[in-house]
């Protein structure tokens, strides 16, 4: 999965000057450095972590409030509780994508909540295509979807 960092990093500034707060203000909300709202903001991060990555752009979801259009009432990845904002510059991500972006990254939770909401079927589905592609991911991917398949089948 490809993320356009310098595209977060605008709409991070956008939802920083809405709320009206510094970046070193937003810095100390997120549990970041301003530095690192500085090199996002202005695109000269070319990686960040995905939790520290998260915690910010969900901090300017709640500064900016219901009317931004990425709000988490309208990401079906925060509906979902989902470790990663797979839909963040797409709120309306068809759910095939949404789960196609999951098997690609391949986070065990983020495959049982998935499956949780839209079966194990659809999941199979979007694994044997990735899977297709990508053969070494094979036997992680279909182990896990086994290991889900056994929980759910058990709590039925």
């Amino acid at each position: 999965m490809s993320l356009n960092l310098k595209i977060v990093g605008l709409q991070i500034k956008q939802s920083r000057l809405r709320a009206g707060i510094s970046q070193a203000e937003l810095a100390s909300l997120t549990d970041v450095s301003r530095a690192t709202i500085n090199g996002l903001e202005n695109g000269s991060i070319n990686e960040i972590g995905v939790n520290r990555l998260n915690r910010i752009v969900l901090k300017c979801q709640d500064l900016v409030g219901v009317h931004d259009v990425t709000s988490p009432s309208t990401r079906k990845s925060a509906s979902l509780d989902l470790s990663f904002p797979y839909d963040w510059s797409n709120s309306a991500m068809s759910d095939t994508l949404l789960i196609d972006k999951v098997v690609e990254r391949g986070l065990f939770e983020d495959l049982v909540k998935v499956a949780a909401r839209f079966g194990t079927a659809p999941l199979r589905r979007s694994i044997d295509r990735f899977t297709a592609k990508h053969r070494t991911a094979a036997p992680a991917l279909n182990r896990m979807l086994g290991n889900i398949e056994k929980a759910m089948h058990a709590q039925a």
